[in-house]
């Protein structure tokens, strides 16, 4: 005779074991699973397909858009490469750089100076950390200029950047985006 306490044990495994395969059933073909994950959030820079023009005009309506009195994060794409130095002149009147960009990189991001540094020390000691890890790895150019960046200031002060002659479009962000919960794509300026 078997003991009653031995076959409850086996009942409740073999529930546990139909149990856990039917949440596995259920999850392979659960949506969030099965199926790829839309975009989350928001993004900056060029669509697939997209062209530098449409993108400029796509870019000028969203800073059309942005508020004059609140803060947003917006990407600031240069007409040409710019040296640290050149790229400062630009961003003189932004109150927030958080990163620079460089050819087609993801943005490497930048803290705000300390006293009796400018911004073009912090490119600087930047592209050098970026040259750095590049010594050794054989015939890589270096970086020295930045071709992007991502800043953070009012609406007002966003569109005075846009007026720059070396700035070739500003995207920016709703208000309400935070750093480090939206995209970046590359943006490919047509000379």
């Amino acid at each position: 005779m078997t003991d009653p306490a031995d076959r409850i044990r086996k009942i409740v495994a073999v529930v546990a074991v139909v149990a856990l395969a039917a949440l596995l059933i259920v999850g392979i073909f659960d949506d969030r699973t099965a199926k790829p994950m839309p975009p989350n959030g928001d993004t900056l820079g060029m669509d697939a397909g997209e062209s530098f023009d449409d993108y400029r005009r796509r870019a000028a309506d969203s800073l059309a858009a942005a508020p004059a009195d609140e803060e947003a994060f917006a990407l600031v794409t240069f007409t040409d490469p710019l040296s640290p130095a050149e790229a400062e002149e630009v961003l003189e009147p932004v109150g927030r750089v958080n990163a620079m960009i460089i050819e087609l990189a993801s943005p490497f991001p930048l803290p705000e100076p300390v006293e009796g540094e400018t911004r073009a020390d912090v490119f600087h000691r930047e592209l050098d950390r970026i040259a750095h890890s590049l010594s050794g790895v054989g015939n890589v150019p270096v970086p020295e200029h930045l071709d992007a960046v991502i800043i953070w200031d009012t609406g007002e002060v966003l569109r005075g950047v846009a007026e720059d002659e070396d700035v070739a479009a500003v995207e920016a962000l709703p208000p309400d985006a935070a750093w480090g919960r939206f995209g970046v794509r590359p943006v490919e300026v047509e000379r």
